[in-house]
């Protein structure tokens, strides 16, 4: 301490200055340090209010989170967000969806309307600028016809730009005597803007994708269709909410075990399905398969599975493909395939009225015959010498006149009778190859000569296979026949088949002796028949057939001799599977 001070006991200037700096350097000290928390603590907040914008997934939301942290840290009294999927507002929108476009506004207090002044919305929207400046009330961008603003205002407002587009505005007002726009108030809004734009990307795609995914849920859901992703290694299923639905297996169950998925199999169709899947998996061929599904409730639906095989994220092989509900389809063919009997049996019973005067005559004339041989028999037999001869050839007459009758019974009961038809896949030309291979002894036996062209490239239809093949039966016979008195020219008979407009077209032709241009269209009604013997019901049954089947029979003269019967059936034919009968 003596060191201090001088000889007469004052103090050295020196060392008094020293004691005088040192509370000053421990105040600057505690300044900075306040400081320094304070701007910790206004860091913080501003990261808060950034992580809160950058959260948003919506419009909606993004706007209504900007302007709550803007207010919150300006302390501003009034302020509005706008963000616009219109017009100059947002240009660029996403252009891989079509969507509606719309407005997203909020503001504190709420506002009827938002309306930049010209000049403002001039400079922040096109020249891209913030704007700091004052402003009499009836320039407020926040109009309320209720709450009209008299006094004078402080603007502040800042265009929110994203991919060199505006995409809308940040607005804050206050009263002209609150000072609080301050160059670090408005450089933490400018900030706030910019995290916005950034976040208006994650929405964007969040919108599009959401949208998107609602379209396809619907869509799924219109159609009875839902899409799945089987591992073929794990036997685990990924699965849209629509399958799910169609299956009848909880949400909550993700993936899907492959015990889950085959315990809602009809039990009748699990090993077909089962072995339908092992074949494409070690073949990797497209996968298709019909099935039931039946529900825990026992509803029972009917399903059609179809998929590819490729490659998954894990590098597993998987089958990914859609099931589509087809239950309804199922009831409206079986409805239409009742349709279609009944319509077949009217058609049959309708010609009986048509037929009726006939029918007495062709009945009658063998009946007539049998009695007046029989009679005839009996006075032979009753002659003394007894005939034998004679009585025989009147019984051989009576039998002929039965077998006569028979087939006109037979005919008849054929036309008329209640049989439903057997849909199955039939493949025609095999089908016609069949009935030209029974009739090959006929074709033989009648000097014939067979020649056929059938596209092989025709693919199966719908059909009743047993009556496909008696229209053929019928038609080749009648050929055959035609043929018979041909004399000095080969006797051919032509089988053909040919796709064209959605039908498949077969043809017969012979080379036989024609029929008359006025008899075309008369030897399809029933009992007119050209022949000695005939009785005029096979040509009728054919058309009726191939009615039924949603064809047409027709005839038409062959290019050099001889006639041409032609019939068409549709190629997409519903198929009304057997068992169903």
């Amino acid at each position: 301490m003596a060191d201090r001070y001088d000889q007469t006991g004052h103090a050295r200037c020196g060392d008094l200055l020293s004691v005088v700096r040192i509370p000053t350097i421990v105040a600057g000290e505690r300044n900075l340090a306040m400081r320094l928390e304070s701007e910790a603590h206004e860091l913080e907040l501003i990261a808060k209010a950034l992580q809160v914008i950058s959260k948003e997934m919506s419009y909606q939301g993004l706007a209504k989170a900007l302007l709550r942290e803007a207010l919150s840290y300006c302390r501003a009294a009034r302020g509005g967000v706008l963000l616009s999927e219109g017009a100059e507002l947002l240009a660029k929108a996403d252009a891989s969806f079509p969507r509606e476009r719309a407005n997203f506004f909020t503001s504190h207090p709420p506002a009827r309307e938002f309306r930049l002044p010209a000049d403002l919305g001039e400079r922040v929207l096109h020249r891209r600028e913030t704007i700091l400046r004052q402003a009499t009330g009836d320039e407020s961008a926040l109009v309320d016809p209720a709450d009209p603003i008299s006094r004078s205002i402080n603007q502040l407002c800042l265009p929110l730009i994203h991919q060199d587009w505006t995409i809308g505005v940040l607005y804050l007002e206050a009263d002209q005597d609150d000072d609080i726009f301050t160059s670090r108030c408005v450089w933490v809004m400018s900030m706030l803007a910019s995290q916005t734009a950034v976040s208006f990307e994650s929405v964007r795609l969040f919108e599009a994708l959401r949208e998107t995914n609602m379209w396809m849920v619907r869509g799924q859901k219109i159609g009875l269709m839902g899409s799945y992703r089987w591992n073929t290694r794990t036997l685990l299923s990924r699965a849209s909410r629509e399958c799910y639905r169609i299956f009848d297996i909880d949400l909550e169950i993700n993936p899907v075990p492959f015990e889950v998925f085959s315990s809602r199999i009809h039990a009748d169709d699990l090993l077909a399905l089962e072995q339908a899947l092992t074949d494409a998996v070690s073949t990797k061929s497209p996968f298709s398969h019909e099935y039931r599904v039946v529900h825990r409730d026992g509803t029972t639906l009917y399903v059609v599975a179809v998929g590819q095989f490729d490659l998954g994220p894990t590098g597993d092989v998987e089958l990914e493909g859609i099931v589509t509900d087809i239950t309804e389809r199922k009831a409206a063919e079986q409805a239409l395939n009742d349709a279609r009997n009944e319509l077949a049996r009217a058609v049959r019973l309708a010609s009986l009225g048509e037929l009726a005067g006939s029918i007495v005559h062709e009945i009658n004339q063998p009946l007539t015959g049998i009695i007046m041989s029989a009679e005839a028999c009996l006075r032979w037999l009753a002659r003394d010498p007894v005939e034998l001869s004679e009585a025989q050839k009147s019984m051989a007459r009576v039998i002929e006149q039965g077998r006569r009758a028979s087939d006109v019974i037979s005919g008849l009961r054929s036309l008329v009778r209640d049989a439903q038809l057997r849909f199955t896949e039939v493949d025609v030309n095999e089908a016609v190859e069949k009935v030209l291979l029974l009739s090959k002894r006929d074709l033989e036996r009648a000097s014939v000569t067979l020649s056929v062209d059938f596209d092989r490239t025709l693919p199966s239809i719908a059909a009743d296979r047993i009556q496909l093949q008696q229209v053929v039966f019928n038609l080749v016979r009648n050929a055959i026949e035609a043929m018979a008195g041909v004399e000095g020219r080969g006797r051919i008979l032509t089988a053909s088949t040919r796709a064209a407009d959605g039908q498949v077209v077969v043809t017969i032709a012979d080379t036989g002796v024609g029929v008359h241009p006025a008899n075309r269209e008369r030897l399809f009604d029933a009992l007119y028949t050209t022949k000695e013997n005939g009785l005029g019901l096979g040509l009728s049954i054919c058309r009726k057939i191939v009615t039924i089947h949603g064809g047409r029979l027709w005839v038409e003269e062959n290019t050099a001799h001889g006639t041409m019967f032609v019939f068409v059936l549709p190629l997409r034919q519903s198929l009304q599977p057997q068992e169903s009968h």
